[in-house]
């Protein structure tokens, strides 16, 4: 399933937390990635909105992981509907 990240300069982690410049595979622009599955993790606040759902997706050959807030169509503190939940491990 493709999901749209609606910001730019979006940092894709190695796990579900903003904490750590290690934690960082890179950067990526707003567009429609391939969503892989998600899980829970760090609260995330943007924009008067949160979740602590994440999402593992595709960008550009590598895997990562992205706060749900800043992906379009999600709801506070909410899974994104049709990406397959699972249990929380960030591998």
């Amino acid at each position: 399933m493709k999901v749209k990240v609606y910001a730019d300069n979006v940092a894709l982690r190695r796990g579900g937390s903003t904490r750590g410049p290690g934690n960082i595979i890179k950067r990526i622009g707003s567009g429609e990635y391939e969503a892989l599955y998600q899980c829970t993790g760090q609260a995330v606040s943007e924009g008067g909105y949160s979740n602590y759902w994440w999402v593992k997706i595709v960008a550009g050959g590598d895997q990562g992981w992205v706060s749900a807030v800043l992906i379009t169509g999600g709801n506070d503190n909410q899974p994104i509907t049709g990406v397959d939940p699972r249990p929380t491990v960030f591998a």
